[in-house]
């Protein structure tokens, strides 16, 4: 064997075809969140930990993601809307004063 280094593999990116989806998804989380007025670090803490979880879950199943990017865009505030599959988490965080 020779004194040199051995030559590392060259690894490609694997493109993930739901990463798109994931981040879409995520983005739309966030936005929702701030929207409405909840605090996503606040709202993460251990109080609500589960539930946010839960929330992020539901999120990525969420079969309203045009009608939530529609809805953001459009300058909805306050309540989340009723097609958000996370209404009541979101109602349930700002009703505890952490949004």
């Amino acid at each position: 064997m020779g004194s040199g280094s051995p030559k590392e593999p060259t690894l490609r990116a694997r493109s993930w075809p739901r990463s798109r989806w994931v981040e879409r998804q995520a983005s739309l989380f966030g936005r929702m969140m701030e929207r409405v007025g909840a605090q996503p670090g606040a709202t993460a803490r251990e109080r609500f930990e589960g539930g946010f979880a839960a929330a992020c879950r539901r999120c990525l199943a969420c079969p309203n993601a045009t009608d939530c990017g529609r809805w953001l865009e459009g300058g909805g505030a306050g309540e989340p809307p009723s097609f958000c599959a996370n209404a009541a988490f979101l109602n349930r965080v700002r009703a505890s004063g952490t949004a």
